[in-house]
């Protein structure tokens, strides 16, 4: 099972698109990016289902008892990406921003992990192509390590190649590699 443990040589600014098919490999992996995080005093945005992210919280709990909780910042992925109603792409990402501030503030690392949730709705696919294009921009001009995923049951295969286009890397349950169709 491949995880994300030493970030494959990649920087501290990166935007990788996560497309999972396996829960528990999904959440392996989150986890492996969770720790590697913490290994390199990043602080962490997590933007999560809250079953699944307790479940990661727990076991980085048990390898960091008493640091964890110092580096973890949660936020719903249901109230975050619904909380506009529509799948609002300017308010999304200028909210992201407005969360990522403090952390720039006080000079600290940041990297997220943001599993992407939306409501069923006409045009979603134009709506998340450009989502992630801006992300890409923001993510760039920021300096982040960011990770984009989305189930792959719920993305269709053009749209998950046009997404590619606005990704850095291109990350599965199993590899991480470049994406061999991003456009910066």
């Amino acid at each position: 099972m491949f995880q994300l443990s030493n970030d494959l040589e990649v920087n501290n600014s990166a935007h990788i698109l996560y497309f999972f098919e396996d829960h528990s490999s999904y959440l392996n992996n989150m986890i492996a990016y969770m720790k590697a995080g913490i290994e390199r005093n990043h602080h962490l945005l997590i933007i999560e289902n809250t079953y699944l992210y307790n479940e990661a919280v727990k076991k980085i709990n048990k390898l960091f008892p008493n640091e964890a909780r110092k580096f973890i910042h949660y936020i719903d992925n249901y109230f975050f990406y619904r909380c506009y109603g529509d799948f609002h792409i300017h308010s999304i990402v200028e909210h992201f921003s407005e969360i990522l501030t403090p952390f720039f503030n006080e000079k600290m690392n940041i990297r997220t992990w943001a599993h992407v949730e939306w409501k069923e709705q006409d045009d979603i696919s134009s709506k998340l192509e450009e989502f992630e294009h801006l992300a890409d921009c923001s993510v760039n001009e920021l300096g982040l390590m960011s990770v984009c995923a989305y189930s792959a049951s719920d993305v269709s295969a053009s749209l998950q190649t046009r997404m590619m286009r606005s990704h850095e890397y291109l990350m599965t349950d199993k590899e991480l590699v470049r994406s061999s169709l991003y456009r910066n």
